[in-house]
């Protein structure tokens, strides 16, 4: 049983990718960590992914896909990349060899995330800490103006631990549909949900109780677009996500393109929660069916003909001989076949060099639709963390609206927001930069508060 009237020198509240990291990290550095997480089990979102470690490679790139994130903290994660990887190594999990193309320009590589979870989960309790799981009703102690500890509900019982730093990592507020609403707008409340449902904004809640300011880039979130009209679980993040839709066309209900394909399909996904309905039709033709459809999205990724499967599991798709048959099937989904047709049209006009009015860029490589069979599938939106969150510094300290720090108060993974804008740059290496970076800072705030009677239990 853990002896929770000892101050912690940090208490993490969260055992995602970010959590674990700067529990990690603490624990190397001497730290005695209480980690509290809501869910039955540590791993948050990270659990559900495909481990896949990545950044832009440089910071030439970064700036060039992401010509307005923060200038601060999103050259911390490419700076620290390197660092992340070889954390993983320390802990006795294998890592993939590097690849350098992912998403045609980033550099990644694959880790055993279940093993990582597992390992750095185990190590806070032999470091002297505990991970506490099924945690609930967590509240922080504000004394002198400075974060203490949190109270918390678990195993039915309200208690009391003070720490001398507090890192917030829950996740993120995907799962809540006011913060979702909120930030993002136009009906994004009802989006589905493409990671851990619990993340429901618990630490934005509370860093914002505590005096925390909301970061940049609150309207811009990460996640793929999915098959309609198909529940959105755990079996189909993975395995039904049209990665490949930047190889094809994408229009809305009014038979018009929206998005510039090409800049991924990440970017896709925010835009057609912005167009009728929410939900789109990607289609495409025999040549990206061959050449990228059915090709593995990334080294380790799975080789698989979603347009089948989305098929068998009832989503909305068409495969057809010809485009005048995919017009008239698509049409009956409730797409304008008129504006489809002139949609195409303009583009196959485009694509030849001639000068027409489109209804979003001509991408960098037009989907060529010359070879049948064609294709098409009806897709949604989905979310998977948020862009925006509580405003940090480099080190993940909490700031408030004059952009002083909240003090011992720190966030990390999604909980700390405003390092990406439209485009993304990596996930869990984030949580682990940046997990990595609160409990560095956390641990020198601990050192000079050593012997303070504010992390003293009265």
């Amino acid at each position: 049983m853990t002896d929770l009237t000892k101050p912690f020198d940090v208490i993490v509240v969260g055992a995602g990718a970010a959590g674990l990291a700067a529990a990690n990290r603490a624990a190397d550095l001497g730290g005695r960590v209480l980690v509290l997480e809501k869910g039955q089990a540590a791993g948050g979102s990270a659990a559900l992914s495909a481990g896949i470690l990545w950044t832009a490679p440089n910071l030439e790139v970064l700036r060039r896909i992401q010509p307005d994130g923060d200038p601060v903290l999103g050259p911390l994660v490419v700076e620290g990349y390197e660092q992340a990887v070889q954390d993983v190594r320390d802990a006795g999990v294998k890592v993939s060899d590097e690849w350098l193309d992912h998403l045609e320009w980033g550099r990644a590589c694959k880790v055993d995330i279940l093993d990582l979870i597992a390992k750095w989960s185990a190590k806070v309790d032999a470091t002297g800490g505990a991970l506490l799981t099924s945690v609930t009703d967590i509240e922080l102690i504000l004394k002198d103006g400075r974060v203490a500890g949190a109270t918390f509900v678990h195993n039915g019982e309200r208690k009391t631990a003070f720490g001398q730093a507090t890192v917030l990592a829950t996740g993120g507020f995907q799962g809540d549909p006011e913060l979702k609403q909120k930030f993002i707008g136009n009906g994004a409340d009802d989006i589905a949900v493409r990671s851990n449902p619990q993340s429901v904004g618990d630490g934005f809640r509370l860093g914002a109780a505590a005096g925390g300011a909301t970061s940049r880039h609150l309207s811009g979130f990460y996640g793929h677009t999915l098959p309609s009209p198909l529940p959105v679980s755990p079996e189909v993040f993975l395995r039904l996500t049209l990665y490949f839709s930047a190889y094809g066309i994408m229009v809305n209900r009014l038979g018009r393109r929206f998005t510039d394909e090409s800049l991924g399909d990440e970017v896709s996904n925010q835009a057609v929660v912005r167009e009728p309905g929410r939900r789109g039709v990607l289609i495409w033709d025999d040549e990206v069916q061959q050449k990228r459809a059915l090709a593995v999205p990334y080294p380790s990724g799975m080789a698989l003909d979603r347009h089948a499967e989305a098929t068998k599991l009832g989503a909305r798709t068409a495969e057809t001989e010809t485009l005048e048959e995919l017009l008239e099937v698509v049409a009956g989904w409730g797409v304008d076949r008129a504006g489809l047709a002139a949609t195409l049209e303009n583009y196959q006009r485009a694509s030849n060099g001639e000068s027409v009015s489109l209804d979003a860029p001509l991408p960098e490589r037009p989907s060529p639709l010359k070879k049948g069979p064609f294709r098409a599938v009806e897709f949604q939106p989905c979310i998977t963390i948020p862009f925006g969150g509580l405003r940090v510094n480099g080190d993940c300290q909490v700031l408030d609206r004059d952009n002083r720090q909240v003090a011992g108060l720190f966030a990390a993974g999604a909980d700390a927001g405003g390092a990406q804008d439209l485009r993304y740059v990596g996930g869990i290496v984030f949580g682990f930069v940046f997990g990595r970076r609160a409990a560095d800072a956390a641990l020198r705030g601990a050192e000079s508060l050593a012997g303070n009677e504010l992390v003293s239990v009265p």
